[in-house]
Parts: C-alpha cells; structure tokens; sequence
C-alpha cells in the first residue's frame, strides 16, 4: 500500500507540470496567440517558470530528487524558443539573458559543494583511499536518484577530473591488483590518441574547404574523444582492483566497474580460451560484447552486475577479465574463499 502512494505521489509530482507544459504548447499552437499576441508572455512564464517552480516545489513531498527540476527548466525555454513567434519572445530575452547565466552559477555551486562533501564523507567512513568516481557516482546519486542524468553527470565529472586534475602517481597496497601492465592497455590507448590528434588535423584542412562548421565540430568532437582516452589511461593508472574480506571490487579505468560478494563466487580460475555458452551469459569489464584478452574466469552461483560508463549495465553469470599477476591474483581471492567455507 506504501508502494502504490509512493508511486502516486511520484506520478503526481511529474504529471502536473507536464499538464501545464501541454496546455501551454496547445495554446502556443492555437489560432487564439495570433488573436490576443499577449498570451506570449503568460505562455513564457508558464513554461519556464511555472512548471519548474511547481514540479520543485512537489519534490519535497514525494522525495523526487529537487536537480531534476533543471531539465523542465531547459525544456520549456526550448519549447517557448520555437513555438512562439519571434515577436513574441521578449519576456523569453529576459529571461536567457539575466536569469540562464544565474541558474547555471547556482547549480554549478550546488553541484561542487556536494561533491565536495561527498569526497569529505568518503574519506571519513572508507578504509580505502577516497576513489573520484565512486564518489561522483554517490554524489550524483544523492543529487538526482538513480536515474540515467545520475550515470552521465558522473561520467562526464570523472572525465574531467581524470583528465585535468588527476596527477599524484597511486602506491599499490597488497590487496590491489592492477589490469593494464602486461596486456599493452596503455600503450593501445595512446596509439588511438596519436592517431586521432593527426587524422583531426588533416580531415579539419580538408573540410574547411567544404564547411566550416562541420570541420570545427568534428574537431571539438575530436578533442573530446582525445580528452577522454587520456582520463581512461590515467584512471587505469589510478583505479586498481581489490579485495576485501567480503568482496571484490573490479576495476577497468572509466569504462565498467563491478562489485562481487565473496559469497556469490562459485570458482575462479586462470584462463584464456575462448568461451562460448547459450544457458550463461559471459561478461567483461569493456564495451565490446565478447572477450578477447582476458586470463582469468570468475563462476558467479548468481547472476553479477557490471556497472558500464553511462549508466550502461550488463549481467554475467562468467566473468571474464584481465589482471596482472594473474597467478598472485587467483590465489589470494581462493585463500578468502576457503577462509568463508571454512
């Protein structure tokens, strides 16, 4: 019963502003804006003010997260830019000129201070050394709920900080495995970069004959691609894997994280074969839906979750992955699980 008022209240908190979102665009839409040019201005602040204002205000009852009230924000000055007419929309000038640059400043802050406080509490309540993304991931979490807009903020904040601030070399702890000494992932991740940096150069000589725009947006493109190779590589470095008495927490850089319980490993194994199945589906820490370069093999008695970059999420009942020291590796997670058996 407690469900279904949750989710009410949910429904509620979304349908009202939409409500108003939808009138206000079939009165955009209607023949009585050319009639009476003054409901421009009702309609502008309907749509940016008015249904932001209600769906924030209605998140304090149904506990909805209060940061998804920026993209009805977004939406409806979007809306109001193409459905009113270009004469129109002088209330909406207003409102990008003076009032957009406030809100931004606003959520920015917003947003630095509970990272802030969420690297502070990290710290304080963590064994392990304070880890960016998981912290972004929890911060992002607690800011929107777990929603998509949580994954791609704290993606996109682990790029940036990978790639910009990240710098102090890590120090392995004994407990901690790393992934990309002996299978050249560094190495590959700097040949693509070497590669894009030259390929962006000559295909922006040539496009700027043809158009200008295009060739300075795959160049842009192109320098995000590049960014975010160099926040992987340096999260490899940074972002090693590790083992506790209860869990192992494995680690590719910025691309998939996964976190097993001890208790739901059945076996683990050296390997390096192929391995196909049609009843169990085989995972790994990449984008690629297949395996090739991996050594060891993880049983799970129970389905795994792997969290992927983006909010992508992928179950396994086999993991497949690579780990330096893979004999090292294998031994230590099977001496934790003869110590739980026993």
């Amino acid at each position: 019963m407690r469900l279904f008022k949750i989710d009410r209240l949910v429904a509620f908190n979304y349908g009202l502003p939409l409500l108003i979102v939808l009138i206000s665009i079939i009165l955009g839409m209607s023949p009585l804006l050319k009639q009476q040019p003054e409901l421009a201005t009702a309609i502008t602040y309907d749509l940016v003010l008015t249904a932001p204002v209600l769906f924030f205000m209605l998140s304090f009852k149904s506990k909805v997260a209060k940061l998804k009230t920026l993209p009805f924000f977004i939406g409806g000055t979007v809306i109001a830019t193409f459905l009113l007419p270009e004469s129109g929309q002088e209330h909406l000038g207003y409102i990008k000129t003076y009032f957009l640059p406030f809100i931004e400043i606003i959520v920015l802050a917003f947003l630095s201070f509970k990272i802030y406080k969420g690297v502070q509490v990290y710290k304080a309540h963590s064994n392990q050394t304070a880890d960016f993304l998981t912290i972004s991931k929890r911060s992002a979490t607690a800011l929107f709920g777990k929603s998509r807009y949580a994954s791609v903020f704290a993606s996109e904040i682990s790029m940036l900080y990978y790639a910009f601030f990240s710098w102090k070399p890590k120090k392995l702890k004994k407990n901690e495995f790393t992934k990309y000494k002996e299978n050249a992932s560094i190495a590959l991740a700097g040949a693509f970069l070497m590669v894009i940096c030259i390929e962006t150069y000559a295909f922006h000589v040539l496009l700027m004959k043809w158009s200008a725009i295009a060739a300075w947006t795959l160049t842009l493109l192109s320098i995000y691609s590049a960014f975010s190779i160099v926040a992987h590589m340096k999260a490899l470095l940074k972002r090693p894997s590790f083992l506790t008495h209860q869990k192992l927490i494995l680690r590719n850089g910025l691309l998939a994280d996964i976190v097993i319980p001890l208790t739901e490993i059945d076996k683990i194994e050296v390997f390096s074969k192929e391995l196909h199945s049609k009843n169990l589906k085989i995972g790994n820490l990449g984008f690629n839906k297949e395996s090739s370069n991996h050594n060891i093999a993880i049983h799970f008695t129970t389905p795994q979750t792997i969290e992927k970059m983006y909010g992508f999420i992928e179950e396994c009942d086999i993991l497949l992955v690579h780990i330096d020291e893979k004999n090292r590796f294998v031994t230590a997670v099977q001496k934790k699980l003869n110590t739980l058996q026993n």
